[in-house]
């Protein structure tokens, strides 16, 4: 991250969606994700397009919906 090369961080998940990640903490060191905790625009981009295709604002062409009621 501290090159730059990496930019944003998230982590996704049935509940979670897509969240953003504020910093990545090791031994010896961080470095912030440049997102910060509201996310970054690749993070917030595909969050919103996930949300759009669970609630039926965006056509699922990948079949990743299973209809239960």
């Amino acid at each position: 991250m501290a090159s730059g090369e990496i930019t944003e961080v998230f982590a996704c998940g049935t509940a979670a969606v897509v969240t953003p990640v504020g910093e990545l903490r090791w031994a010896g060191g961080s470095a912030p994700s440049t997102g910060g905790e509201g996310g970054g625009e690749i993070t917030r981009t595909i969050r919103q397009s996930l949300l759009d295709i669970q609630y039926g604002v965006a056509e699922d062409t990948r079949g990743w919906m299973t209809r239960l009621a």
